[in-house]
């Protein structure tokens, strides 16, 4: 009994962070150049966007407060130029972590199938094929995912938000502390339900895998049991599996949905919170609309960053618990395997 209170405890343990993602690594250390592409894009990405609200504090500042037509005109197009750059260097990001994604998760899946391919016939005897597709299919999608599109948002978001909160310091040290103060009670909670919902996703997960495996098992099996017609019980115990799966895939999106929730809240308060204390700056003339406006950009993509990132733990925890599956499967070993070093072979 004690063997099994501490196995579930160190299952526990895994599910609470995203270290089977680590397993991705060696994937990625093989295009070395489209990392670097992508991280070099990510960040001009994330430089260009935190100098708008230097360019809207001095509009409003020296351009409409000032009545300076041709300054207005002149940043106006100097503008145009940023947010071409924006999105050259947003369409390229895109485009390598895309590609990493999709490249990643094809080395993955043939060398999980490459691996199983060799294992003795008593793991095939345990493991049914249909779980072992979904493993090489749904998992694999997930994978996908945290390798591409999410990661890239994650690393975007993370940077912005730094960079904000950089920005917001040193534009006013006052109310910075407004927001930085509440990032603990944003940032704690996240974790915690990011721990639950990599819990509900890993259940999601096994649950669709057990109805994959049913299907294949039946249809491998279809003409016995058309002889038998026992069609309609087992459309019936399917159905049951897909309704198993569909609730476990629905608590998990409940879990993501109530923690962007209470991010967004906190968030969005903390921000309004800013917005009234210095509009009566602005009025007591201790702050310049400008620099109120600079700040409080600054603060909504601090308060974005985070907002997305509480969206962005969920995925990846998602992402976490199908790795941690496809490692299970790479980690069989066969029961019979060649020697490391076997003798050489001698004509007698």
């Amino acid at each position: 009994m004690a063997n099994g209170n501490a196995t579930e405890a160190e299952k526990d343990r895994k599910r609470r962070n995203l270290r089977p993602l680590a397993r991705l690594w060696p994937y990625l250390a093989r295009y070395k150049p489209q990392v670097i592409a992508a991280i070099c894009f990510l960040l001009l990405a994330a430089g260009t966007t935190l100098t708008l609200p230097v360019a809207v504090r001095n509009m409003i500042d020296q351009g409409f407060i000032g009545n300076n037509a041709s300054f207005v005109g002149n940043y106006f197009s100097a503008l145009v130029g940023v947010a071409a750059l924006l999105a050259l260097a947003s369409a390229c990001r895109y485009y390598f972590v895309i590609w990493l994604g999709e490249r990643v998760v094809s080395d993955v899946r043939k060398d999980v199938f490459s691996h199983v391919a060799i294992l003795s016939p008593s793991f095939y005897d345990k493991a049914r094929s249909g779980e072992i597709v979904s493993r090489l299919t749904a998992d694999t999608t997930q994978i996908k995912s945290a390798v591409g599109a999410t990661a890239s948002m994650a690393l975007r978001n993370t940077l912005l938000g730094l960079g904000a909160l950089g920005a917001m310091v040193y534009t006013s040290p006052r109310l910075s502390m407004i927001v930085i103060g509440a990032i603990p009670l944003i940032v704690f909670p996240i974790i915690a339900f990011g721990r639950a919902v990599r819990r509900r996703s890993r259940n999601a997960q096994d649950t669709l895998a057990d109805a994959t495996a049913y299907a294949s098992e039946a249809i491998g099996a279809i003409r016995i049991l058309q002889a038998f017609a026992t069609g309609n019980s087992v459309s019936r115990r399917f159905s049951s599996a897909v309704e198993t799966a569909f609730d476990a895939a629905r608590k998990a999106v409940a879990m993501r949905a109530l923690l962007t929730a209470f991010a967004i809240f906190l968030i969005f308060s903390s921000v309004i919170a800013v917005l009234w204390i210095g509009a009566r700056d602005v009025m007591a003339g201790t702050m310049t609309p400008g620099l109120l406006s600079q700040f409080l950009l600054y603060a909504i993509f601090a308060a974005g960053s985070l907002g997305a990132l509480s969206e962005v733990w969920g995925e990846l925890s998602q992402a976490a618990g199908a790795a941690e599956r496809i490692t299970e499967l790479l980690n069989e070993e066969p029961d019979i395997k060649a020697p490391e070093n076997p003798p050489p072979c001698t004509n007698r």
